[in-house]
């Protein structure tokens, strides 16, 4: 991730998670997830944003949360040139990249690129190219 630009920050899982804001399309609340059986835990399904057809993932699920069960308040973000969608609780909002308060992933998170200590907490800073290709915790 680079050390310049906005991030689209988010909570999923009880946790704050944030991806470079040039890499969303949009947030939308689909109308239905529907479940993929047989699909790895972070996988909870397709849904239809706009008429088109998007795997999405749980992002708690995908850096070893509890899994997030879709609700009917349940947002998915829409990344721009890939799919899956990701599964979040709420946005926060657009924030500036935190520069050099960016601290290694703890192991074993393969889908974090970094994280960054907050005042209440930790804003973890996904790698959307990892997590799309299955680099789940």
């Amino acid at each position: 991730m680079s050390g310049a630009g906005l991030l689209l920050a988010f909570r999923a899982g009880g946790a704050r998670f944030a991806v470079p804001l040039d890499r969303v399309r949009e947030a939308a609340r689909p109308r239905r997830i529907t479940p993929l059986p047989g699909a790895p835990k972070q996988w909870c399904g397709v849904a239809l944003v706009r008429g088109e057809a998007l795997g999405v993932i749980d992002v708690a699920a995908a850096v070893g949360l509890a899994p997030s069960p879709p609700r009917r308040e349940s947002l998915i973000v829409v990344l721009c040139g890939c799919d899956p969608a990701l599964l979040v609780d709420s946005v926060d909002g657009v924030e500036p990249f935190p520069g050099g308060r960016v601290l290694p992933p703890p192991p074993g998170r393969g889908a974090l690129s970094g994280v960054v200590a907050e005042d209440d907490g930790f804003l973890s800073l996904l790698d959307v190219d990892r997590l799309a290709a299955g680099g789940a915790a």
